[in-house]
């Protein structure tokens, strides 16, 4: 194993909620850019399970608050999605009418905005009802400035009659069913509308499983995508997606395909995972059944990248196998800023990743350890790092939460998370930052007291440039060597800055992005300078070199006699040169001063005492006003 960056941090579980008999599940993990996010978790209260939330804030977990305050009915399947600013949002399904013997379901929402303690009340996300809730599985995304997608499903089966207007179902079980996308501007919610492809209730898709759920991604401003199982008209269940453009879905794009290497695919496809990133190159992952209509035989994960805006942007490539193999769980997939990705997977009781480039060849899948758990939630930065967690066993058998911490240059460092009285590790889940650092969640403990534990999983600072400022120039007196530079990408606060010339700290501790340097050890010359971002945990990520021209010395004239009563003048710099238009020399005799010259030779009309006067700038701005006596024989 590569060595881990110093000061690289896993953070020791710590308690959220419990231990509490009355909690049941926990539901999910958000993170923001700035590094305040949440867990949403399900709990009784009365005996009726409800929707809790505990506030990460930077450095610690707050103390749980209940959500749903004003809905007095069961709270189901929440999810919860982060943005800067402390800014939360969760979404589940509730009771809110009967209509004859059934209890009718919508999808609900609260906000919790910038600044605010508390969340709001309650507002509907879907207008109309969506069944008996049963289907739905909201999948939420929203980005750091607040814009989020819900997708979700609804079972329609008013048409799945005898008689007229027959609708049969495809295979047994099968439901009619829509997939259904919202949009969430800040403050209401407003209808995409269904995605999937065949609306009306004309082909059935399959029973809605937490497996086989849809799933959306936000890019960084009000865009997303979304990606869903549906059969195709032969029966078989494939893979699709619609790119989100605002209130508005784009057309829908096959990612799973009938044939994979030419060779017919009749075995559903499901399980589908989606990630975005900031030039909407997108990729999905997904599982394919194994058996007979298979070619690959065993079920199998794949992948299938779709290319950023600037390029084509119009189709998935098509899809690569991964992996398969008996005891193949759900994959989950990240993506970072040029388009890299990681999928994550459980395959026979191993947690599994693999990585590769855009839409380029796929690299060599590694274990990651021994997996209780069906899925391996993951993070990832935009240079490639990022965080893993799954449910697992220490070496002395006893369950925990594994955490493998990625780093951009191939270093990792992997941690086991525990509560302080043993019992099953469930509902691992990490909440992930757009720079990589991934907020953990489990429940676990005994079934008469199990815990809510968290923990941080804190990445360096981000990659930045230092420069000099656009006003400076290209060489620069020693009191007026100035260095600017970028703030380092990091979640929280707490980041400050050192400063370096040559290998050698000359500043420390400097909470702007910018700074003058000292005048001590700056000689004349270029220097090299880095500046060194340093978090609160003492992580570390330097600059590259940026070079500081310096000069700190005026410009030199000479003045010497030659023959017949002529005075010859040269004007020199070491380093950053003379600026020619600042050039004047006077030579005392009432002839006009000599201008944008630095050699001159000037011949004097008759013999005298004369005071030559010379004022000469650098290009650094060291000035020098000279006046000399000579005498002319």
């Amino acid at each position: 194993m590569a060595p881990a960056p110093s000061g690289a941090v896993i953070q020791p579980a710590t308690t959220i909620a419990g231990p509490d008999t009355s909690i049941l599940s926990v539901d999910g993990v958000a993170m923001a850019g700035d590094g305040t996010g949440g867990v949403v978790f399900r709990k009784l209260v009365d005996g009726v399970p409800h929707v809790f939330v505990s506030r990460f804030l930077r450095d610690h977990w707050a103390e749980p608050q209940r959500v749903d305050v004003d809905r007095p009915f069961t709270a189901t399947m929440p999810t919860i999605a982060a943005a800067e600013g402390g800014r939360l949002l969760v979404v589940w399904a509730t009771p809110v009418r009967t209509v004859g013997t059934e209890v009718r379901y919508n999808l609900v929402s609260s906000f919790l905005g910038e600044g605010a303690t508390g969340f709001g009340p309650t507002i509907e996300v879907d207008g109309n009802d969506i069944g008996d809730g049963t289907a739905a599985f909201p999948s939420l995304a929203m980005s750091d400035n607040g814009n989020a997608y819900v997708a979700y499903r609804v079972v329609t089966n008013d048409l799945l009659l005898s008689g007229i207007n027959v609708a049969r179902p495809m295979r047994p079980g099968d439901q009619l069913v829509d997939v259904r996308v919202a949009r969430f501007n800040g403050l209401t919610w407003s209808s995409v509308g269904t995605v999937n492809r065949v609306k009306g209730g004309s082909i059935t898709m399959r029973k809605p499983t937490a497996e086989n759920a849809p799933a959306v991604a936000a890019d960084a401003t009000n865009g997303g995508i979304v990606t869903w199982q549906e059969p195709g008209i032969d029966g078989v269940a494939r893979i699709w997606s619609r790119r989100l453009f605002n209130r508005s879905p784009g057309v829908v794009l096959p990612v799973s395909g009938d044939t994979l290497d030419g060779k017919p695919v009749t075995v559903d496809a499901d399980a589908p995972a989606v990630a975005i990133n900031r030039i909407d190159g997108a990729q999905v992952a997904y599982r394919l059944a194994g058996g007979t209509g298979s070619p690959l035989g065993t079920p199998y994960v794949l992948r299938a990248g779709l290319p950023s805006s600037d390029q084509s942007g119009t189709a998935f490539a098509a899809p690569s196998p991964i992996e398969g193999g008996a005891g193949l769980g759900v994959p989950d997939v990240a993506i970072d800023a040029t388009g890299g990705y990681r999928v994550t997977y459980v395959l026979g009781g191993q947690a599994r990743t693999v990585g590769g480039a855009d839409t380029g060849p796929i690299g060599p899948p590694a274990a990651l350890g021994a997996s209780t758990g069906r899925q391996v939630p993951q993070s990832i930065n935009p240079d490639g790092g990022g965080v893993t967690a799954w449910p697992s066993v220490d070496d002395a058998g006893r369950p925990v939460t594994a955490v493998r911490q990625v780093f951009p240059g191939g270093a990792w460092q992997q941690a086991t998370l525990s509560s302080p009285i043993s019992g099953p590790v469930t509902d691992v889940r990490v909440g992930s930052s757009p720079l990589g650092d991934g907020l953990i969640a489990a429940l676990q403990g005994p079934t008469d007291g199990p815990r809510i534990m968290g923990s941080l999983a804190d990445s360096p600072p981000g990659a930045f440039s230092a420069f000099k400022p656009e006003t400076a120039p290209d060489w620069v007196r020693r009191n007026r060597a100035r260095l600017a530079w970028d703030a380092a990408p990091k979640a929280g606060l707490g980041v400050y800055y050192d400063l370096a010339v040559d290998g050698t700290k000359v500043l420390t501790r400097q909470y702007r992005t910018s700074a003058r340097l000292p005048y001590r050890g700056l000689g004349d010359g270029v220097h090299q300078v880095q500046v060194i971002a340093v978090d609160r945990n003492g992580q570390q990520t330097a600059s590259a070199p940026a070079e500081l021209q310096v000069d700190t010395n005026a410009p030199t004239l000479t003045a010497t006699r030659a023959s017949g009563r002529r005075l010859r003048v040269r004007i020199a710099d070491r380093f950053s040169g003379v600026t020619r238009d600042s050039t004047r020399v006077s030579f005392g005799d009432g002839t006009a001063e000599v201008r944008k010259r630095t050699s001159i030779v000037h011949r004097y009309k008759k013999p005298g005492r004369y005071r030559v006067t010379a004022r000469v700038r650098d290009e650094a701005g060291n000035l020098i006003n000279r006046r000399t006596k000579v005498t002319i024989r």
